[in-house]
């Protein structure tokens, strides 16, 4: 039987069903369709599902839309609200449902475990199920498969494996193809199977490993990304207090062929790095584990924004104004530069604690209608001249471009908070405006 699936597959007659049209499962479904397959996406959000068939997308991704009207054009690609009629229809199910954190800060498996019954519920056999959402490790053997096997064998009626997603939200169309993929296998036909799927989708390596090793590659590679940028903001930290510049440090210690050390910066975003670490740490069906430096890392990336919070009210007193009689305009929501996603961004914890102390916030993000409280702003020129502070957040192109001189001259005493550097420090200061960043703010008191 793996043999007629195998001949689908390298034929790419293999209909493919994808489950969950989000930032993962969007992107994949219209690759393999790109590449070749029939598709039909399927999503629980019938309004989400009705903007795709007008080649809508739900959120901003460089030429995704673009390829979404030509996957819906060559006939290849549909959605369907049904995920009886999905799954009984194709030869491969691939799942890229969220597996978010409690607020307990623990994994939440339900979304994948009610997707995972809907597949039972039809006959898997001859099919492959894919798993691309990230899981603790352990959830493959200890919640997937049990679920899939209530009227199905592994091995025997249909096939499986997990392939843990790896892009990165405005460059994904790009990253899903030359990036390397791993293939965590339960069996080795699976394997096989799934090996042979990406092989027709990616022009890079596809690697080959148990099961247990995917699940935990995955976290690992978010973590130990966590990690770094945890040391690079301690060591911003660190330099405030010794009154220099960490960007002319890190220009000294990355000249060494073994040291790169990252930039600091206002915290950490996104739907992978604030996540993965605890999925790591919280194996399926067993006590959590306990890592000092991953869990002091998560709180040091965690407390960044209140460090920026904490700049910019000493900036505020500094001018000599009261906290509540003042202004700061926010500059991006989105958590990363160039796109709209605002998934665990620092301007959420940013603008809450400024609301909190009194400031009159104001947000401006030409890529997101999210304000986390604030108020929202079209006129960046008109909302900068009536500001006292200024935050860049975020570093979309469109700030990057914005012309320091105009910005002195709307401002009466300007204070730039530049947390992700995109402002030159000395041209800031010849001009007089005030200049702070992590790891360079000589407003910060001696603690």
């Amino acid at each position: 039987m793996s043999t007629d699936l195998l001949s689908k597959i390298e034929n790419k007659s293999a209909k493919i069903c994808v489950i969950g049209l989000g930032q993962v499962g969007l992107p994949t479904a219209l690759t393999f369709c790109q590449s070749g397959f029939d598709v039909t996406g399927h999503d629980i959000n019938k309004d989400l599902l009705s903007s795709l068939d007008q080649s809508k997308t739900p959120f901003e991704e460089k030429g995704l839309e673009e390829l979404l009207k030509s996957c819906i054009g060559s006939g290849k690609f549909h959605t369907n609200p049904s995920a009886e009629e999905s799954v009984r229809n194709s030869d491969v199910i691939i799942v890229c449902v969220a597996t978010p954190l409690t607020s307990g800060i623990m994994p939440d498996l339900s979304y994948l475990e009610k997707a995972c019954q809907s597949i039972s519920e039809i006959s898997l056999e001859n099919k492959l199920v894919i798993i691309e959402s990230s899981i603790p490790p352990g959830t493959f053997r200890g919640v997937v498969l049990p679920i899939l096997e209530k009227r199905s064998k592994l091995g025997k009626d249909f096939w499986a494996a997990f392939v843990p997603e790896r892009l990165a939200p405005g460059i994904a169309l790009s990253e899903i193809k030359t990036t390397p993929r791993v293939i965590g296998y339960a069996d080795e036909r699976s394997g096989n199977l799934a090996k042979s799927l990406y092989q027709k989708m990616v022009t890079s390596q596809v690697v080959s490993t148990p099961v247990e090793i995917a699940e935990v590659s995955k976290l690992v590679e978010n973590a130990f990304r966590d990690v770094n940028v945890a040391f690079a903001n301690e060591v911003g930290l660190i330099c405030e207090r010794y009154g220099i510049d960490v960007v002319e440090l890190i220009k000294v210690c990355n000249s060494h062929p073994r040291v790169k050390l990252l930039q600091p910066g206002p915290g950490v975003g996104g739907p992978c790095l604030p996540k993965d670490p605890y999925l790591l740490l919280n194996p399926q069906g067993k006590k959590p584990i306990d890592s000092k430096i991953i869990l002091d890392s998560r709180k040091i990336n965690d407390s960044m924004p209140y460090h920026v919070v904490d700049l910019t009210l000493d900036a505020i007193k500094d001018l000599g104004k009261k906290i509540d009689q003042s202004t700061v305009l926010v500059l991006g929501v989105s958590y990363k530069a160039n796109v709209s996603d605002t998934r665990f961004s620092p301007s959420k914890d940013i603008i809450s604690q400024l609301s909190k102390n009194g400031c009159n916030v104001l947000v401006y993000d030409p890529k997101s209608k999210e304000t986390f409280g604030a108020k929202k702003t079209e006129d960046i020129w008109k909302s900068i001249s009536k500001s006292d502070v200024l935050i860049i957040v975020t570093d979309h192109d469109e700030f990057k471009s914005l012309d320091l001189s105009k910005i002195k001259q709307s401002m009466k005493n300007p204070v730039i908070v530049d947390t992700r550097r995109i402002f030159s420090k000395t041209q800031a200061e010849d001009l007089g405006i005030k200049y702070i960043s992590v790891g360079y703010a000589k407003t910060l008191k001696d603690k």
